[in-house]
């Protein structure tokens, strides 16, 4: 018997990319709703909070990123017990752009801390839950490539949200916060009337498995490191740099969103090449020379930034190129290291640690911007020290196959 459910079973098997696509479309609403915001967090607290410390502002992303670690956990095995998918996008949607809102108008930074972790808890509900979605639908044929076409959506969603933020916040400080909320509600729409249950369901590992899996594969610390420091610099980054463009440099805000808009422009051009290179030459040299490169570069940057927006640029561009390194064969790596039936709980180990990156970079940043230079110094010296322990790894487990 032909039912409406398997009529929409059957179009999901033939337009598989359509699918894709409409997860990409709604992953890159969703980030871009939250990527908006980091370039004019300075302008707004010094309109909505003055007199706060820069570590007590860097709290506002160190919250946001700990949501995303303690809900992110949460989400995908309640939504697994359940087997639900869409009532989650449905709901963090809409809930994310009520409380996007409702940062607007906060009325004490205590209160604000609090609206802000209930928003990026609603926020990482609707987008671990689309990506998990990605997986639902792929087959191990077809997986690469509808994480490739998905990553794009994903990427440009972080490289163009600083841009666009910048220009929309240079009308009001509070207008890339209304933004996200009509983004949300987009989102909200769009997973309402198009989204649907994908036939079967893969289960996301609990923090059990993941624990196992390290104890039973250990070389999974290594690219599990490299994405650790990534992550901490990319908070690290994305809370700083805006800061230092307005009080070193003296930068609009526009044009400080431009800025990081560079940094990530090499990510989105050149991490399929790099992915792909890593194919051919190994996975460990691109890491290296990548992680070495961005070490470097990021030591200097307090120093040589004085000189100028040109120079800025330059730097941002040389350390967004290092970066394009390390993304795609640290987590080509996870692959190589783990069987093909635990890949799912090696993904999660890889990104347990990258969220505990994510959110020790603001904080890093809000201890250390009493000094740009020793702050973009010791960022640095952690890169490399990180490298250090992970080349360690590699020649440990070179010389001790396991």
């Amino acid at each position: 018997m032909v039912t409406e459910d398997s009529i929409k079973d059957n179009m999901r098997l033939a337009n598989p990319i359509t699918n894709v696509v409409l997860l990409g479309v709604l992953v890159f609403f969703t980030i871009t709703a939250v990527s908006i915001l980091h370039v004019s967090i300075p302008d707004f607290f010094s309109e909505k909070f003055p007199g706060l410390t820069d570590f007590e502002i860097s709290l506002y992303d160190t919250v946001l990123y700990s949501s995303y670690l303690i809900v992110g956990i949460l989400t995908g095995l309640f939504s697994d017990r359940i087997g639900r998918r869409k009532i989650f996008v449905v709901i963090g949607s809409g809930a994310s752009g009520l409380f996007f809102y409702l940062l607007t108008v906060a009325p004490n930074y205590t209160l604000l801390l609090v609206l802000r972790f209930c928003q990026g808890a609603f926020t990482v509900l609707t987008w671990q839950i689309i990506m998990t979605l990605i997986l639902d639908i792929s087959s191990p044929k077809n997986r690469g490539r509808n994480m490739g076409v998905f990553g794009i959506f994903l990427t440009l969603a972080m490289g163009l949200g600083s841009v666009v933020g910048g220009v929309l916040a240079k009308s009001g400080v509070l207008i890339p916060y209304y933004t996200s909320v009509v983004l949300s509600v987009i989102v909200f729409i769009m997973a309402l009337l198009l989204l649907h249950e994908p036939k079967n369901l893969k289960k996301t590992p609990s923090l059990k498995k993941i624990i196992l899996i390290l104890k039973k594969h250990p070389k999974l610390s290594i690219p599990g490191i490299f994405n650790f420091i990534d992550r901490l610099h990319m908070g690290f980054i994305i809370f700083i740099v805006p800061f230092y463009l307005l009080e070193v440099l003296g930068l609009s805000v526009d044009l400080r969103g431009m800025v990081l808009g560079l940094y990530a422009l090499p990510l989105i051009l050149l991490s399929y090449s790099m992915g792909k290179l890593s194919d051919v030459h190994g996975r460990y040299k691109p890491l290296i020379v990548g992680s070495l490169g961005f070490g470097i570069v990021l030591t200097i940057i307090g120093v040589l930034g004085t000189y100028g927006l040109a120079v800025m640029i330059g730097l941002f561009v040389v350390l967004g190129v290092f970066a394009s390194l390390t993304t795609p064969p640290a987590m080509a790596l996870v692959g190589d290291i783990i069987p093909a039936e635990n890949i799912a709980i090696g993904m999660g180990a890889f990104n347990f640690l990258g969220n505990l990156g994510i959110i020790l970079g603001p904080v890093l940043a809000g201890m250390l911007m009493f000094n740009y230079v020793i702050a973009f110094l010791i960022a640095g010296l952690i890169e490399l020290a990180c490298l250090g322990v992970c080349g360690l790894l590699i020649w440990y487990y070179k010389n001790n196959p396991i």
